[in-house]
């Protein structure tokens, strides 16, 4: 079904030249005007492939025929100089087709070599990733274990809660990396698609902030919610996912005890939500890098460098925008959701 549209549409193209042709004729004498059938005949080829700019070529010198050269209206050259052009017309259409549709390929092979090597980078980022950070927590769950199985080491109650503590850390730690690990494959695949319901955005941002309460432990954390704020149509797990992160990355990557604002506010077209910190602040330059998987810029913090770029993947899912910015000349950076209404 393609392939005949592909063919009508060029058939369409050479019909609009040549109605363009005869209507230019009407006005001014055209000798050269046999160069216009190269428009259709390099468009087919670049867009659809060879079969149609041959087709493309051969409709024209067909029609230019039919309707310019005399006898009008019939497929008869009375004149030799008329026949040497329109075969120079064909051999010229077939050749340029020839080239343009070598074009395509050699740009296809280009994406296709660029799509190649950002696999292949993201393949050793993972590789990275998966020898230091899933090995850390890994290390320190087996030795934890191993220590409380030592039958000659005798622990103290608080002893043993503060190992099955740390096994406890270790193994969410663990969970979430591989959570983020598959979040980033499928949004790579571009599986994890949203399933939109409307949904009460500031009730779902104090939920996230129930459950991350331990994390946000002697931080002052004000949350803002303009007046009249409208339901927004979105994910309610992906949205939750979202401010999870940018919760967290808030959270690890400014100095203990700053505060954190969560603003939340809507025009007439899209619903805000703002993740504001008060840590070193983000350079420009650095700032689109931190949404690529597995960047995590000059940070010291252990991480596996996908939380942003998973939040800006399903905020893109949905639609909307996912983007930092300084605070106006203050201190710290300010993470801006913004879904459509």
């Amino acid at each position: 079904m393609r392939r005949i549209i592909s063919y009508a549409l060029t058939l369409a193209a050479v019909a609009v030249t040549v109605g363009v042709i005869g209507l230019l004729r009407l006005y001014v004498e055209l000798p050269t005007a046999v160069l216009l059938y190269l428009v259709p005949i390099i468009l087919a080829a670049t867009r659809w492939g060879r079969g149609p700019a041959v087709v493309a070529a051969v409709a024209s010198a067909v029609a230019h025929d039919f309707f310019f050269i005399a006898p009008v209206g019939t497929l008869t050259i009375a004149s030799p100089d008329e026949a040497v052009g329109l075969v120079l017309l064909l051999f010229t259409a077939l050749v340029t087709a020839q080239l343009a549709e070598a074009a395509r390929h050699a740009a296809e092979r280009e994406q296709e070599a660029a799509v190649a090597r950002r696999s292949d980078d993201l393949k050793t980022a993972l590789l990275r990733t998966v020898t230091h950070d899933l090995r850390t927590p890994l290390a320190s769950i087996k030795a934890n274990v191993s220590g409380l199985r030592q039958a000659d080491v005798a622990y103290s109650d608080e002893d043993r809660a503060e190992l099955l503590a740390a096994i406890d850390d270790e193994a969410d730690r663990l969970d979430r990396l591989v959570a983020n690990l598959l979040d980033a494959s499928r949004l790579e695949a571009g599986v994890l698609v949203p399933h939109k319901q409307p949904q009460d955005l500031p009730e779902l941002v104090r939920a996230v902030l129930v459950r991350l309460r331990p994390l946000l432990a002697g931080r002052e954390v004000q949350l803002m919610v303009a007046e009249d704020l409208p339901l927004v149509s979105c994910d309610y797990g992906q949205v939750d996912q979202i401010v999870t992160n940018l919760l967290e990355n808030a959270t690890r990557h400014t100095p203990a005890g700053t505060p954190i604002e969560v603003r939340l506010s809507a025009d007439a077209e899209v619903a805000r939500l703002e993740v504001i910190d008060h840590g070193a602040g983000i350079p420009v330059a650095e700032r689109e890098r931190l949404f690529r998987p597995f960047e995590r810029g000059g940070t010291r913090t252990p991480g596996s460098g996908l939380g942003l770029s998973i939040a800006r993947g399903l905020a893109e899912a949905h639609g909307g925008q996912l983007e930092v910015y300084d605070n106006n000349g203050a201190d710290g950076a300010t993470f801006c959701l913004r879904l459509p209404l």
